[in-house]
């Protein structure tokens, strides 16, 4: 997932402009969730970069698409907003005979997130839902 925050001006601006259509966008001052205790303080957007599971897939699959809409990119990047990170969901996967597993992020990707400007995130979400 590629989460952009900035400006309400600026979000609107890459809204008229890209090609993408992101899955979510949110308005400052519009009322936020349950758990945001009050409205949304930024405005900003979400697009989805990967559907896949598992970092090697997901990272594939975001590279392919960064690449294929990189203009896009390159306008978030010009725009100067406030962050714009790619966040990898991923499970928990240690375990009592490997509790800290490795979550390598390719190189590749690194280095196109660095000349986008974006940073690189990992949220973890507990355990697999098929893990008992």
């Amino acid at each position: 997932m590629l989460r952009v925050s900035g400006s309400t001006v600026k979000v609107r601006r890459f809204l008229a402009t890209s090609s993408i259509q992101p899955s979510r966008v949110f308005w400052k001052g519009a009322p936020g969730t349950p758990k945001s205790r009050g409205p949304i303080n930024i405005s900003g957007f979400n697009i989805e970069l990967s559907g896949a599971y598992g970092i090697v897939e997901q990272a594939a699959q975001a590279s392919q698409f960064i690449r294929r809409h990189k203009q896009d990119f390159l306008l978030v990047r010009s725009l100067g907003f406030s962050a714009a990170t790619i966040d990898f969901g991923l499970y928990d996967l240690a375990t009592e005979d490997r509790p800290w597993p490795c979550y390598r992020i390719p190189r590749p990707l690194v280095l196109l997130a660095s000349e986008l400007g974006c940073s690189i995130e990992l949220s973890f979400y507990g355990m697999p839902p098929d893990a008992s």
